[in-house]
């Protein structure tokens, strides 16, 4: 589904990423690990078009995608969160909701906005209580992200994500700043996407969350890959172990 060969970045003379290599097969649930520094989020920014390469390509689903703009990337069906929540605070979490609805369907968006379609916005009012239920945010749909607590709007930030309706989802540290029961509640969305025929690629530095969910897992250091494999694989990894998961006692 997903395949990246190669990819290098620089910003001046710092080297961000090198040679790195890595497929996501259609399906999987897999993650981007590494320590602070590593390359990850850059990798995301490069795949969704926020960064380009100065060498190697991008392909999703047999098409280059290397250095397409943002919103071409979103348009071919990648969705992603961020690790900063990128969520409109003026705005409540219902209205934010729509957002991912007007870059899903723009044209009908558009349409509908000059014609007062009623049917239409019916429809994606109704689309949104369900993508709302599915996060179990439903119940702060109307606050605004002030005065919605964290746990939730980091839920809130993967409905919004996936109301796209995306192939792929990348999530950027999902389950950063969560408490142990709010990481097995988004655990739980995780696998609810996965159900529902969405690949997910993950960047996060909680290895049990990682441990529960991927099937895959790729570990970058200092820009470049130095592992692949199954969890089990990846922390029995010497060289991941020494990077990396030496700290976390894995």
């Amino acid at each position: 589904m997903l395949e990246v060969k190669d990819i290098s970045v620089r910003f001046g003379g710092v080297r961000a990423l090198t040679d790195v290599s890595f497929t996501v097969k259609e399906g999987s649930v897999s993650a981007l690990i590494g320590p602070n520094g590593a390359g990850k989020t850059t990798m995301f920014n490069v795949v969704t078009g926020f960064v380009a390469p100065v060498a190697g390509t991008v392909r999703f689903m047999d098409k280059n995608i290397t250095k397409a703009k943002p919103h071409c990337v979103f348009n071919s069906g990648i969705s992603r969160t961020f690790q900063n929540l990128n969520i409109i605070p003026e705005l409540s979490l219902r209205e934010n909701m729509y957002l991912g609805i007007i870059g899903r369907d723009k044209p009908s968006v558009l349409k509908s906005a000059f014609r007062l379609n009623k049917s239409y916005w019916k429809k994606i009012s109704e689309e949104i209580d369900t993508f709302l239920e599915f996060a179990g945010v439903q119940d702060f749909q109307h606050y605004r992200p002030s005065s919605v607590p964290y746990g939730v709007l980091k839920n809130f930030e993967m409905a919004r994500a996936v109301i796209s309706k995306p192939r792929l989802l990348l999530l950027d540290e999902p389950a950063a700043g969560l408490n142990m029961a709010e990481k097995e509640r988004l655990a739980g969305i995780v696998r609810k996407v996965s159900a529902d025929g969405i690949t997910v690629l993950m960047v996060e530095h909680d290895m049990q969350f990682i441990s529960s969910l991927a099937e895959y897992v790729v570990c970058l250091n200092f820009g470049e890959k130095i592992a692949c494999g199954t969890y089990d694989e990846i922390r029995n990894n010497e060289a991941v172990l020494k990077a990396y998961l030496g700290d976390e006692d894995a």
